[in-house]
């Protein structure tokens, strides 16, 4: 369903999903950007200029934050997994869903072959008490797609 106003959709609605297991609380997830080289080409009858030609495509990583709860090591014991050369367990599919206003998903990014590069565990901070204990992780990984719903 698009946006009752005819606008773009807003970012704040959104789904995560690794391994197709819905996994909520998270704060912010920035979609990595994505280039592609690009390379030059002329033939030897073609004095005048060269072809600009693509090359190999590359992404940014995937960032993720999310709140710390009692007893929910899921993004610590992955990054463990692939410290430890679990291979089997160190590689994840994740989908980010982008929902409408009315909580219809609308705009899907899936990353296959995933893994967590980076666990940043939360900053205590005494004199904040009324902050969140965040977790955040930089995740890279081999093919980046996206679908609308």
């Amino acid at each position: 369903m698009v946006d009752r106003h005819g606008g773009p959709l807003r970012t704040g609605q959104f789904e995560v999903q690794i391994d197709d297991v819905e996994v909520p609380g998270w704060r912010s997830v920035t979609i990595p950007s994505r280039s592609t080289e690009q390379g030059e080409y002329r033939e030897g009858n073609e004095a005048e200029y060269e072809r600009k030609i693509w090359g190999q495509t590359t992404f940014d990583d995937l960032e993720m934050e999310r709140g710390v709860k009692p007893g929910d090591t899921q993004l610590y014991d992955w990054h463990e997994n692939i410290r430890q050369g679990n291979v089997d367990e160190g590689r994840k599919e994740i989908a980010v869903i982008l929902m409408d206003e009315n909580g219809e998903p609308q705009t899907r990014w899936e990353f296959q072959e995933a893994w967590i590069k980076d666990y940043d565990p939360p900053e205590l901070d005494a004199s904040a008490d009324a902050d969140v204990a965040m977790e955040s992780i930089t995740v890279a990984f081999d093919k980046m797609d996206r679908t609308e719903q």
